[in-house]
């Protein structure tokens, strides 16, 4: 029984574990993902809004084709929804952001935007964020009318993550 104890000793010591060049640099990567990275309000907003017009500049090419828009959001992992003002189906938020597009269209102050939305009880539970651009047409008679508004849902964590992966 001691031999056998000595002799599985002796062979697990010579295995010695050692990693291959390849092992070693995927335990080093994972490692290096795995860092906490603290980043501010401010680079999350910023990240989103790079992301969300990235995305948006991707549907502008082909902006009635569901079935490539729906491609692009499952590549993205976010939701993407055209909301058009005065129809049903919209959700609260997405009819306050058309109210306040209406509104800023009064005073020349329609842009880009992102919401955080709040899904829980604390102030940490904002998990994702809403990128919304408004489509404007000019009217025959030079007013500006809302077309629709672009919503898409982004995941902060798929958010943090681009951001972290440019810097």
């Amino acid at each position: 029984m001691k031999k056998l104890l000595l002799i599985s000793m002796v062979l697990l010591s010579a295995c010695g574990g050692s990693l291959t060049d390849e092992q070693r640099k995927k335990l080093h990567e994972g490692m290096e993902q795995q860092k906490i990275i603290k980043l501010s309000d401010s680079e999350i907003t910023s990240s989103a809004l790079d992301q969300g017009n990235f995305i948006m500049r991707t549907v502008e090419k082909f902006p009635s084709d569901k079935k490539k828009i729906d491609s692009v959001a499952d590549h993205f992992h976010v939701k993407i929804r055209w909301i058009v003002p005065g129809t049903s189906g919209s959700q609260n938020l997405e009819q306050q952001l058309i109210e306040a597009y209406i509104m800023g269209m009064t005073t020349g102050d329609l842009q880009d935007n992102i919401q955080k939305l709040h899904t829980g009880s604390t102030p940490e539970d904002y998990d994702s964020l809403l990128y919304s651009r408004p489509v404007v047409s000019k009217m025959p008679d030079g007013t500006d009318q809302l077309e629709g508004v672009w919503n898409i849902y982004l995941s902060k964590k798929q958010v943090v993550l681009s951001a972290v992966t440019k810097k």
